[in-house]
């Protein structure tokens, strides 16, 4: 943070102190972002920083207490002011990691946050929850954007919109190259964005009883699928057709894939009188909320990706496509579980989406940390660092105007 020069740019966009005595913006997120990398996941823990001598010094900074963090998240969150601002200081830190890259591929998704709270909504999983948006950055696993929603808001909601706020969050001259996303972004206004800004997409498709047919015709040309090192994968094919939404909507492609059902569900199959699934549903729009993402027909389950990715095989896009697990939802939970995303702390709408955001704030720095340290890290979870890396005993030495970190050779000036 300090090399980034972090806090001032915090301080830069957020807004003017009301007197001399209040605490600065990035003296609040610092102290937030300190106690989500030490394992904080509440504002409570924010105690610890405070107690600690050693690691105050360091920072030299105050610590506010966690009663005045949660009435600076209220004050800063109405209007969403906070989060207008935090995000252009989350630019800054986007634009030192992407540093000369020019074309990002976008993961976005949504995440439950269950939560009791007086304005928390139903989900459709049956849980009092937040639903928040998150946009990934595929190439340095950092969030570019949230849109934290009420619970009671579908997760196809305003899908292009969110891609336009990715697309402004991020630096000056990058570009989203690429877009993955799950059956909720099978929408025309998507696809059309994406042919008309040149953006390679691929996306889950929802099945439609147009499809039906064409799955069980037995004179497709189904084509093997073969894992990443070319080896043909048992019971799974697929084969290509073009496809279009709406009357005027522009062509692509489908990749179906079709996959032998196996032990318990094939017996439930066998079972069921109902095998061939009727599907009154049209997708031509971009109300397709009710159609499923798969269908089961015979002794094979049915899924599809739509894509304008032409170059390359079925198979290729089959694993671009899954590879949004590992990039989108695994770094989600690495969000909500390691960095104090999977609970909100107030009872208002608005600071617990400033909360969020501060969340993701402490996520992306770790990321950027992560690919500095040496390779073993890589791929590791924060709490694997946290134990190799932050539990390092040291000495801590205040001498002139240098606090010096016996050991780790860190010097700072004051």
């Amino acid at each position: 943070m300090q090399v980034l020069d972090l806090s001032k740019t915090i301080d830069q966009h957020f807004p003017a102190l009301g007197s001399n005595c209040a605490l600065k913006a990035s003296t609040s997120i610092n102290t937030l972002v300190l106690s989500q990398h030490e394992g904080g996941e509440c504002l409570d823990d924010v105690v610890h920083i405070a107690k600690d001598k050693a690691l105050r010094l360091v920072t030299n900074q105050q610590v506010p207490t966690p009663q005045a963090i949660g009435t600076w998240l209220r004050r800063l969150g109405k209007d969403n002011q906070g989060i207008k601002a935090l995000r252009k200081a989350n630019k800054t830190l986007l634009k030192a990691t992407l540093n000369n890259c020019k074309n990002i591929t976008l993961d976005i998704d949504t995440s439950e946050v269950i939560a009791n709270k007086a304005d928390a909504q139903w989900t459709y999983k049956g849980n009092k929850s937040y639903m928040p948006m998150v946009g990934h950055i595929a190439q340095t696993g950092q969030i570019v954007a949230t849109d934290f929603r009420a619970g009671n808001v579908s997760p196809n909601t305003d899908n292009l919109g969110f891609i336009k706020t990715c697309q402004d969050a991020l630096p000056k001259d990058t570009n989203i190259k690429k877009l993955r996303i799950d059956a909720a972004g099978y929408q025309a206004s998507i696809i059309d964005y994406c042919f008309e800004n040149d953006i390679e997409f691929s996306i889950r498709a929802k099945m439609c009883q147009s499809l039906k047919d064409i799955l069980v015709d037995k004179d497709n040309q189904w084509q093997p699928l073969v894992d990443k090192k070319g080896k043909a994968i048992d019971g799974q094919a697929t084969f290509r057709m073009r496809h279009f939404m709406g009357d005027k909507g522009k062509v692509f492609d489908l990749i179906v894939q079709r996959s032998v059902v196996t032990g318990q569900v094939e017996l439930e199959l066998e079972l069921d009188l109902g095998l061939d699934l009727d599907l009154d549903l049209d997708l031509n729009s971009n109300n397709n909320t009710q159609a499923p993402e798969q269908i089961t027909t015979g002794p094979y389950i049915y899924r599809a990706i739509a894509t304008n990715l032409e170059i390359l095989s079925d198979s290729k896009i089959v694993h671009f496509y899954n590879q949004r697990a590992e990039d989108s939802e695994n770094r989600i939970k690495e969000l909500k579980n390691d960095f104090g995303a999977k609970q909100m702390p107030c009872a208002d709408f608005n600071a617990n989406a400033l909360y969020f955001d501060i969340c993701s704030l402490s996520y992306n720095l770790f990321a950027l940390m992560r690919q500095l340290l040496p390779l073993e890290f890589a791929n590791k979870r924060a709490k694997y660092i946290r134990h190799r890396l932050y539990a390092i005993a040291a000495k801590v030495i205040k001498t002139g105007r240098k606090v010096i970190i016996r050991d780790l050779c860190i010097n700072r000036d004051d």
